[in-house]
């Protein structure tokens, strides 16, 4: 929204330049009128339009990095992003109450000409006020205002009744009412009180020039003009007969047209384009490419362009310096609900490859135990240094913890907070978030909400491999299946397989079934991914490569070998957490001759 406005007001800005540049001393009234009422809305209406064109297509090939480590999933507190101050909403506030003043202070101005006293008649087929004050001459909509003192033996001045007449016929007050709305609406745009200064002025020029191809009395009319100097009124939606700006006003009376005003007029066509195409919203016309990515080991993957994922890159460049500067607990709390629920529609879409670009994970967790506190633990939570408190996924004082006892909640858990996650609203370095009686009962019966989960990605060292036999006429010579890396990091520990790796190790080898391969294939590659939840329980399995017998054979031995399985859930800084684990595997297939 802040860029729509933005391009509003530079596009309201550039048609006005251009109008002073250009116009604003050409005798070309009628075509000035149109194009201020032309620039106006064109500048309000153009950041809405699209323009679509055809994609270019990039001469660099994507490359793509594959780390082959486990990476636990920090999920991130919604709880922090509820209370978190909306500083959007003071200024939609702030918004409508200024334009609410706005605009019953037009109303009023409309309610006070309306209520002027005076003697209403009919003259010369136009309705007439004739005012008690003695004020100057001005119409509005389509009455002609003026003091007795201007209707001498049943007659007004003609140049005067002319002047008027010309404001009503070419419906003048529509205009000034049409920019006082805009401008109600539009306050906070500079440029829209110069347009209705300039449209003012070419009203009057419209005018003047009428009653002077009439009269032809150039002399006596500006005389007559600075008679009323002295009589202005204060009614910002009338057409005053005595116009402030009158020296220039004298000045438009007597100047002629430049030799280039007709090719002015049509510069004003393409200037209109060059704008629509700078302010529009630019859209791409979406075409199918291959690209490829290219993994450590030099090996090569074709993947494919699809809007889903750049649809994610679309939503995710509105935050990038966030992401760019790895402000992850600010990006949790100024994402849009709307881009929000668009990422966790994409994100299945997207393929494993494109899933790693990403720095965030969205998962399902499954329900929390119920983990009551301790006395001890809620005196120790009364640290307001140490510990920043939420009850009921609402932030409270610690202090609040003295009208509890211990038996009054469910469940409770302590996450520790990561620097970049640490705010002057919420200095602690440790988050504890409890959960009364009635609330674990309630939360126990609602359905799992998805969550958006940053990885925090251990430091490698060292890889582990084990063979997988197979008896079959094809030969094995170098079939190995590659265990995830083991992380060393101060306060993570990765998951733990049952019986450790060399245990995960011997199920996948002993369950490999090769008998499903010609033995023809040549070297095939697959990596398998899965989560270790906060539970030990492995879920999202999936294994990706282009041999599709050998992702399904892969599949298949990795979830049997989990199967009524619990790991040992990973652990950062004492909190389990879910792990995403990863298993490359490489089978290479040499042809087996049989002897004649």
């Amino acid at each position: 929204m802040e860029t729509i406005l933005l391009k509003m007001i530079l596009c309201s800005g550039a048609l006005l330049g251009l109008y002073y540049l250009f116009l604003a001393k050409e005798r070309t009234f009628i075509f000035n009128r149109f194009y201020l009422l032309s620039a106006l809305l064109f500048s309000l209406c153009i950041p809405f339009a699209t323009i679509e064109t055809k994609q270019i297509p990039h001469e660099n090939q994507e490359t793509v990095f594959i780390e082959e480590t486990g990476q636990p999933i920090l999920e991130t507190q919604i709880i922090d992003q509820k209370e978190s101050f909306d500083f959007t909403n003071f200024l939609v506030i702030a918004y409508f109450i200024i334009t609410g003043i706005l605009v019953l202070k037009m109303m009023y101005s409309v309610l006070k000409i309306k209520r002027l006293k005076g003697r209403n008649l009919m003259y010369q087929n136009r309705k007439i006020v004739l005012l008690e004050k003695d004020l100057a001459p001005f119409s509005f909509w389509n009455t002609i205002y003026l003091s007795e003192n201007y209707f001498k033996d049943s007659k007004i001045e003609d140049a005067i009744f002319l002047h008027e007449e010309i404001h009503i016929k070419q419906k003048h007050s529509a205009d000034i009412l049409f920019v006082e709305i805009i401008k109600a609406v539009f306050w906070f745009n500079p440029f829209v009180y110069f347009y209705k200064k300039a449209m003012v002025n070419n009203h009057e020029f419209i005018a003047d020039e009428s009653v002077i191809s009439q009269n032809k009395n150039v002399k006596k009319y500006r005389e007559m003009i600075l008679q009323e100097i002295l009589k202005q009124q204060n009614l910002p939606l009338i057409h005053q007969f005595n116009f402030n700006n009158t020296k220039k006003r004298f000045t438009m009376m007597t100047s002629k047209n430049s030799k280039f005003a007709k090719a002015k007029k049509y510069l004003a066509i393409p200037a209109f384009a060059v704008l629509a195409i700078v302010f529009a919203e630019k859209t791409y016309a979406k075409e199918n490419a291959e690209k490829f990515s290219i993994n450590k080991d030099n090996t090569i993957s074709k993947v494919l362009s699809n809007s889903p994922y750049e649809e994610v890159q679309k939503i995710l460049s509105k935050y990038q310096e966030l992401l760019k500067n790895k402000k992850y607990a600010e990006f949790d709390r100024k994402i849009t609900a709307e881009d929000r629920q668009q990422l966790i529609n994409l994100y299945p879409e997207l393929t494993d490859s494109q899933k790693d670009e990403l720095p965030f994970i969205f998962h399902t967790p499954g329900k929390l135990k119920q983990n009551a506190p301790t006395e001890n633990d809620l005196k120790e939570f009364l640290s307001s240094v140490k510990y920043g408190l939420w009850i009921d996924e609402k932030k409270v004082n610690n202090a609040v913890l003295k009208n509890y006892k211990a038996s009054d909640f469910s469940h409770q858990s302590v996450s520790k907070i990561y620097p970049n996650a640490i705010s002057k609203k919420n200095p602690q370095p440790f988050q504890v978030s409890l959960m009364t009686n009635a609330y674990y009962e309630k939360y126990s019966k609602q359905e799992p909400r998805v969550l958006m989960g940053f990885k925090a990605k251990a430091f490698i060292k060292g890889k582990d491999t084990i063979p997988i036999k197979r008896n079959n006429e094809a030969k094995i010579t170098d079939t190995k299946l590659q265990d995830v890396p083991i992380g060393e990091a101060a306060d993570i520990k990765p998951a733990e397989f049952p019986g450790g790796a060399n245990k995960l190790r011997s199920l996948v080898a002993a369950n490999f079934d090769g008998s499903v391969f010609k033995g023809d294939e040549g070297t095939v590659k697959t990596t398998i991914t899965f989560v270790v939840d906060e539970n030990g329980k492995v879920r999202d399995i999936k294994a990706s490569g282009e041999n599709e017998k050998f992702n399904s054979e892969a599949h298949r031995v990795t979830k049997l070998a989990n199967q009524d399985v619990t790991w040992k859930p990973a652990i950062v800084d004492g909190k389990t957490v879910a792990y995403q684990y990863k298993l490359p595997l490489t089978m290479n297939f040499e042809a087996y001759k049989k002897t004649q």
